[in-house]
């Protein structure tokens, strides 16, 4: 049986069927308890017509007018020359007497067609050596949901179905008022037109995004009109992936563009969705806060830390080290540049990232990794049992310490390497910590675990025994410990490069007021040369890394300055923390409130992110008006989040909505706190 990816490339065509009924006897009059004439229907037809040729579809036209629609059906269900059909009836349904699958599409003879629907879906379904459309039926009868939930279809794995029904209601309801025609019409209309969308990285809007947003219409009109109905679809399994069905192409689909051209090809299909690998990568490069990709390698210094991780990550030392440091130190970073060195299908794609570093780990074949963020404890233990080979990575009664320590030790010598970063921010970290981290940390000690284990985390009071057993028995690596003259050097090299690169501080007139730049901010931040220097390392709560990089954003808006005491000077008034880098860089905005609006609506933002809509209704709490002033207008939220989208970080859900957050759960926390006047204040 071929599935439903296996189509030719055939025609795209739609068959619309607007049918009235006749209802009128030879004596012009219309017999008691007669049909409604739906003489609407054809016009509802044809405006579903040219919406979906909007979308790329052919029409496909009916050879004889006077032709039965059911041979209509028939003929292009079975054509071997389509590869996507929609077909759109719009009319009178009847149920027969004659049990399940007996819906039928009343003619304009008021009689039902020969076939019923069902047989039409098993022209498609029951024929798996024969060519036929994936088929989208569009269902505008009473009692349409008959043909959705076929017993004998709903037993079909979702991924050889070749027929999908999207039917007006339930298998015992009435249609009115051609809701459905009028709700998809609307609906596909606002996709062509932008007001609604999937992310740019689907290529296809996915069927039951198109079915929600439907039923949203169709209950919208239901309240208006009276009469209550609710659309019905094709059933599928829980679990069942239909994202890709090809009936809708996205407009605004464009081809996620790859930091790295290979890395896409290379790792996509290879890598553990946990792992994130983009994660890593984009932190060791260290060109994030000006929208960099991985072309280049910005990561610099650490000379101690990449010393002793390099060390731990080639088998030497305990088995169990931690890695802390304040919000934005570089800790990700840090862990990026040297996982992207040490794991296998990362270590050749990255060569420009760590090739400068002055010791890097070997590659690492028994290498698991795991980005935490949002994640849980099953999600982390199941994600290093599927990367450490696991027959049955998903078993229903999941993976605890000891069963991973089994599993690795399977593998054999050297022992498996297990690194765990932003386990702050992952969910329910004190239940993570206790169940999974601790006992893995107390085996990874042993030193005959066949595993070792390394964590990356800010310090939070559920990881007291983590840090204990770190720093007694294991490798302990604080950011926050590093020397202010090493980290001023370090923060010097680091700005400069930054600057070397697509900036007007690149050119030689520039460079020495370049050089002073750096050295002014370096300065600010490390206390070293500044003039509090006794007072601002104890008063900076952020990462130097992270601040110097956000600063200099902000300062490429501006003309080069040229002179070196003016720039030394510009660098001397770097912010300390992130929330007044954010008032700086929204300073440049015409009106800041209604981004900060959005930025402090994402601050609550819970797992993968916010999608558009729920921002406009969050982010009104934090306008002049407040909540009273109604939700923020789409158009609004969007200009929001383009001017914002360096704060930002994006993900796609299942349905293909775009969910965002912000890039830094230390920025989310210092908005959540912000007063509810911090708005106005700020702007």
């Amino acid at each position: 049986m071929s599935d439903r990816h296996d189509r030719g490339a055939g025609a795209r065509e739609v068959l619309t069927l607007g049918l009235a009924v006749e209802t009128q006897d030879e004596d012009g009059l219309a017999p008691l308890g007669a049909l409604d004439p739906l003489v609407d229907a054809p016009w509802h037809a044809e405006r579903m017509s040219e919406v979906l040729q909007r979308f790329g579809y052919r029409r496909r036209d009916r050879r004889d007018p006077a032709a039965d629609p059911g041979t209509v059906i028939r003929e292009a269900v079975t054509s071997a020359d389509t590869s996507v059909l929609v077909v759109h009836v719009v009319g009178h349904g009847r149920l027969a007497e004659s049990g399940e699958g007996a819906l039928h599409v009343v003619g304009a003879d008021g009689f039902n067609l020969d076939d019923p629907v069902s047989a039409w879906i098993s022209l498609i379904e029951s024929h798996p050596g024969r060519s036929r459309p994936q088929t989208l039926f569009l269902l505008d009868l009473c009692h349409s949901g008959d043909a959705a939930t076929l017993p004998w279809h709903q037993k079909m794995t979702a991924a050889h179905r070749r027929a999908w029904v999207v039917a007006a209601c339930g298998p015992e309801d009435e249609a009115f008022d051609y809701r459905l025609s009028r709700a998809a019409h609307d609906v596909l209309g606002k996709y062509l037109d932008g007001e609604l969308r999937v992310d740019p990285s689907h290529t296809h809007i996915p069927l039951p995004t198109i079915a929600r947003e439907i039923d949203r219409a169709v209950t919208d009109f239901s309240l208006a009109e009276g009469f209550s109905q609710q659309i019905d679809v094709s059933r599928v399994p829980f679990t069942a992936r239909v994202e890709d069905l090809p009936f809708f192409p996205n407009p605004g689909h464009r081809a996620r563009r790859s930091e790295l051209p290979s890395v896409d090809a290379g790792i996509g299909s290879l890598l553990d969705e946990a792992f994130d690998p983009g994660h890593f990568m984009l932190r060791a490069a260290g060109a994030q806060p000006l929208g960099r990709g991985l072309e280049r390698g910005y990561f610099r210094g650490r000379r101690t830390a990449v010393r002793t991780l390099t060390d731990w990550l080639n088998g030497k030392g305990p088995g169990f080290g931690l890695l802390t440091g304040k919000p934005g130190s570089g800790k990700s970073a840090l862990l990026g540049v040297l996982i992207s060195a040490a794991h296998p299908q990362l270590r050749d794609f990255t060569e420009q990232l760590w090739r400068r570093l002055e010791a890097a780990p070997a590659r690492n074949g028994g290498l698991a990794v795991v980005h935490a963020r949002r994640r849980d404890l099953t999600q982390i233990a199941g994600s290093l049992a599927r990367q450490l080979g696991a027959a049955e990575p998903d078993r229903p009664s999941g993976w605890d310490a000891e069963g991973l320590c089994r599993l690795a030790g399977t593998r054999g010598a050297p022992p498996c390497t297990l690194v765990i970063d932003a386990v702050d921010e992952a969910e329910r970290p004190a239940d993570l910590a206790r169940a999974l981290l601790q006992p893995l940390a107390q085996m990874a000690l042993s030193g005959d675990a066949g595993l070792r284990l390394f964590v990356g985390t800010r310090q939070r009071a559920e990881f007291t025994a983590l840090t204990t057993m770190a720093r007694d028995s294991g490798e302990f690596v604080s950011l926050d410990e590093t020397p202010a003259d090493e980290l001023h050097e370090d923060l010097k090299q680091y700005i400069g490069d930054l600057l070397a690169v697509e900036t007007g501080y690149r050119e030689v007139g520039a460079a020495p007021a370049a050089a002073a730049l750096a050295e002014g901010i370096a300065a600010r931040l490390t206390g070293v040369g500044a003039p509090d220097a006794g007072q601002v390392r104890q008063a900076l709560g952020w990462g130097e890394f992270l601040v110097s990089g956000l600063y200099v954003r902000a300062l490429l808006g501006r003309p080069v300055e040229s002179d070196p005491a003016a720039a030394r000077a510009l660098g001397l008034d770097v912010p300390r923390d992130l929330p007044a880098l954010l008032d700086l860089d929204l300073a440049r905005l015409p009106d800041p409130r209604p981004v900060r609006s959005v930025l402090k609506a994402l601050a609550h933002a819970e797992s993968q992110g916010m999608p558009e809509r729920v921002i406009a209704h969050v982010a009104t709490a934090f306008t002049d008006g407040g909540a009273a002033s109604g939700a923020m207008p789409l158009d609004d939220v969007r200009e929001a989040l383009a001017a914002a989208r360096f704060y930002l970080r994006r993900d796609v859900d299942l349905d293909g909505t775009t969910l965002f957050r912000l890039f830094h759960e230390g920025l989310a926390e210092r908005l959540r706190t912000e007063p509810a006047g911090a708005v106005e204040e700020a702007s």
